[in-house]
Parts: structure tokens; C-alpha cells; sequence
């Protein structure tokens, strides 16, 4: 009887290790394009595999070639975490991240973590790859079953000539010609708007496809702009919009109103949502700028700003030697007094031994007289 026990006790243990060997996880990177021309942008899925054993936690690091590539965005839509410990961050060449998700957990092949927005800046043979990577079951015991992570190359080559309307492609022992999408170009707009107006975009692109207009300020914000700034927090700041193209290729985009000034470089992005990649095209350069009244406001501000050290830096410089001469006539003051206590003591002390010389002279002349 106790060998059959011991016999269920040890087959229970080797299939509880079974289980424990094959479940498993995988952290990967679901079909990027292998090869980017300079300033494409592509998007990178970080996604996790986990079908025997479901997982609550996450956690990870990429690393990217930067020399070759820059990390532009991170995007948490659509993830299966829930609950975020360590909220997702570009650190140099580094995406760091960690996230729970909520019972039951996580199970499947293509659960999406997050997503990595590239901008291809440089030739050469771009890696992004884990570097460090957990993942823990739902088991009670936080067990890690991360088995492997996951690893990409991206080639990145010149940017080619965008002029051409058909590119040649062999195929078998005939040549057909592809026709190549047309990248977007801002053909109309206002150059210099205020902050009261709205930004106007026209452009024309390939027809029936996506267009993603980014604006990235580039000017240089003085002390009164960015103190404005950031108190004017219902101000909002051109960002980056999508925008459809109709069936000749002709986009439009109309901003909001209240925008924050600054110069902005405006680039229109061939959105290919097939090779997942953003071809970027003839951008231009806006000037929003603010009012009279908060442009006055910022040069008081900015005025302000250098007057105050000046004035902090002049008072510091006359009180440190008006309070040393302060704390020297002090300090005089009290030794003189402790000179003038030393000699009222000195002869206090000679007082006193007189009266006792005199008192002592007196008695013993009394009886001599007597």
C-alpha cells in the first residue's frame, strides 16, 4: 500500500513537471518590413505567445540600433495589459516596459503588448532585439515561462528617386513594370497663421490611401514662451493627424482653434498599411504665432527674467561686504566692552585689597594702643 502511494506521489510530481516544462511563453515581433528606405517610418508589434498556460504580468526591454534608427513613438492601444507597473519609455536605445493583466490572465498566440513607431535615419542593417524579458503565469506561484525572445533585422537603404511613375520588375524570363504610389506633397497652405486661427492643409497623394500629416515644433521656446505655455494648458499643440485621400489623391486638413506658437515642420506620410511602413513626402514650414498683447507679455516676462538675477547678484555682491563690516563692528564693539569689564574688574580687585590691607592695618594697630 505505501509503494502504490509512493508510485501516485512520484507520477503526480513528473506530470506536474511536464506541464511546468512545456508551458511556455514567447515574446516576438510580428512581421515587420525587412527593408526600409531612409526617413520611412515603420511600426513595430511587440506581441506575446502563451497558449498552454495562461500569464498575468509582463515585462521587457528592447534594444535598437540607434545609430541606424529612432525610436518616435510608443503606442499602449489595443494591449492586452491592463494594469501598467512600469509605463512603456524610451530610454536612448532602449524600450523598457511592465504590465499585469487581470485574471484570468492572458492566452494565445498574437496577444499585443505594444507597438514601437521607427523613423529610419541612416544605411545600414538596423537590429532591434529583447534584451531582458519575463513573463509570469497565472499559477500563484509567479512562475516565469518565458522561453524565448524574440529578435528582427531591418536593412535600410538610400532613399530612392521618388520621380519615377513605374519601377521594372522581373519576373521569370518576361519584365512587367510596377506602378510605383505616389508620395504626398502639401501643394497649398498659409504660412504664417495666429494662434486664434486654424491651420489649413491641402496636398495631393496616391488616390483612396492614408496620409499622415506629423508636425514637430522645431523652434527654440524663450523663459516667457514656455512659462506661458505652460499655463496656457487649454492651448493645444499640433500633433499628427490621418487623413484620407479621395479618388484623385487630394487630401485636406483643418486644425483646431486655440494652438500653441512655435514653428512647426509639417511632413505628409505615405501610410502603407500592407508593408506597414510610412514613406514620407514634400513637407512644409508653419509660423504660429501669438498676439500683440501676449507677445508684449512674453518680452516683460523674458526682460524680467534678466533683470532679477542682475538685481539678486548686485544685492549680493554689496550685502556680503556690508555684513562683514557689520559683523566686524560687532565684534569690535564687543571686545571693547569685554576690555572695559576686564579693567573695571581689575579695579574692583585693587579696591578690594586695599580695604582688606587697610582693615588688616587697623587691627593690628589696636592693641599697640591700648
Amino acid at each position: 500500500m505505501c509503494l502504490k502511494h509512493f508510485l501516485v506521489l512520484v507520477l503526480f510530481i513528473f506530470i506536474f513537471n511536464i506541464n511546468q516544462v512545456f508551458a511556455v511563453s514567447n515574446l516576438y515581433f510580428s512581421n515587420p518590413p525587412l527593408n526600409v528606405e531612409v526617413g520611412d517610418r515603420v511600426t513595430v508589434f511587440v506581441r506575446i505567445k502563451a497558449t498552454e498556460e495562461p500569464i498575468n504580468a509582463i515585462s521587457g526591454v528592447i534594444s535598437f540600433s540607434d545609430n541606424i534608427l529612432n525610436a518616435v513613438s510608443l503606442t499602449k492601444d489595443g494591449s492586452i495589459i491592463n494594469l501598467w507597473t512600469g509605463e512603456p519609455k524610451i530610454s536612448r536605445n532602449k524600450v523598457s516596459f511592465e504590465g499585469v493583466v487581470l485574471n484570468p490572465g492572458f492566452s494565445g498566440n498574437n496577444g499585443l503588448v505594444l507597438k514601437i513607431t521607427f523613423e529610419a535615419k541612416a544605411n545600414g542593417t538596423a537590429n532591434i532585439r529583447f534584451i531582458e524579458g519575463a513573463t509570469l503565469a497565472s499559477d500563484g506561484l509567479g512562475s516565469n515561462i518565458l522561453a524565448t525572445l524574440g529578435a528582427v533585422n531591418l536593412k535600410v537603404s538610400p532613399r530612392s528617386a521618388t520621380d519615377n511613375t513605374y519601377l521594372p520588375i522581373a519576373e521569370g524570363e518576361k519584365t512587367i513594370t510596377k506602378k510605383l504610389a505616389k508620395l504626398p506633397v502639401i501643394t497649398d497652405y498659409v504660412e504664417n497663421v495666429n494662434t486664434k486661427e486654424k491651420v489649413v492643409l491641402s496636398g495631393k497623394g496616391e488616390p483612396n490611401t492614408l496620409t499622415k500629416i506629423i508636425f514637430k515644433d522645431v523652434s527654440v521656446k524663450s523663459l516667457g514662451e514656455e512659462l506661458l505655455s505652460r499655463l496656457q494648458t487649454k492651448k493645444k499643440k499640433l500633433d499628427q493627424v490621418l487623413v484620407k485621400n479621395d479618388n484623385e489623391g487630394n487630401f485636406k486638413y483643418i486644425s483646431g482653434n486655440d494652438l500653441v506658437a512655435g514653428v512647426y515642420n509639417a511632413t505628409p506620410f505615405l501610410v502603407d498599411e500592407d508593408a506597414n511602413v510610412e514613406k514620407p513626402g514634400l513637407g512644409v514650414q508653419l509660423f504660429v504665432s501669438d498676439s500683440k498683447i501676449v507677445k508684449n507679455l512674453i518680452v516683460f516676462i523674458n526682460v524680467l527674467g534678466l533683470f532679477i538675477p542682475i538685481v539678486v547678484l548686485c544685492v549680493i555682491i554689496y550685502f556680503i561686504p556690508w555684513y562683514s563690516w557689520l559683523k566686524m563692528k560687532v565684534l569690535k564693539k564687543k571686545i571693547g566692552l569685554e576690555e572695559e569689564e576686564l579693567e573695571l574688574s581689575g579695579i574692583n580687585m585693587a579696591r578690594k585689597e586695599n580695604l582688606l590691607t587697610n582693615q588688616t592695618e587697623k587691627k593690628n594697630d589696636e592693641p599697640k594702643n591700648n
